[in-house]
């Protein structure tokens, strides 16, 4: 996959910069995902079983928002 972040802010402090890089690198790494349930979709259904993973095929087949985000796909 792919893992990017924008330029961060220099009102950010330097320990939470630090982190969030930090974090990227896990994630790109394949150290870390962040869809590893549980998960559910946005309607609150199940979608990621407790240590279950999504693989870089499922994600790019995604058609809704998890659990916690608002808003709509685009069309």
């Amino acid at each position: 996959g792919m893992v990017k972040i924008g330029e961060i802010s220099n009102a950010v402090p330097a320990d939470v910069k630090a982190d969030a890089l930090a974090l990227r690198d896990s994630i790109a790494s394949g150290t870390y995902s962040p869809f590893t349930g549980p998960l559910n979709k946005q309607d609150g259904s199940a979608w990621l079983a407790a240590g279950e993973t999504a693989d870089d095929g499922t994600l790019a087949g995604m058609s809704f928002y998890v659990e916690g985000l608002t808003g709509d796909i685009p069309n």
